[in-house]
């Protein structure tokens, strides 16, 4: 947002606070309506201030895919290329027997919190 639109959020909320104020001073009903006035034009002025902070954009997660032999037990992890799905044959072949390799499995790595704490 632009700087005009935080001075005038600093004005609403400002002149919100100054109404708030001057509604309780009484305890009529008019008192109540100030009051609820000036909540409602702070809240304004305070929307105003906080509108329009960018966000921060997180990387995606790492994702990596399974390969793995279809005749023999030989399996290898490496990160994920885009067009993989399961069960998708791969041009490489294995290492161990040089049979053809299919897709077992595409996983999203997720990080665990730094600030876990284990009880």
């Amino acid at each position: 947002m632009s700087v005009l639109s935080k001075v005038i959020g600093i004005v609403l909320a400002g002149f919100g606070f100054i109404l708030l104020f001057y509604g309780m001073t009484d305890t009529t009903l008019i008192a109540y309506l100030w009051s609820f006035l000036g909540l409602l034009v702070m809240s304004m002025g305070f929307a105003l201030l906080t509108a329009g902070k960018p966000k921060e954009e997180k990387p995606p997660p790492p994702t990596v895919t399974e390969i793995k032999c279809r005749s023999c037990d030989f399996k290898e992890i490496r990160d994920f290329k885009k067009g993989d799905y399961i069960l998708k044959p791969v041009e490489e072949a294995c290492p161990k027997c040089h049979d053809t390799m299919t897709i077992e499995g595409v996983y999203v790595i997720r990080e665990e919190p730094a600030d876990k704490i284990d009880v």
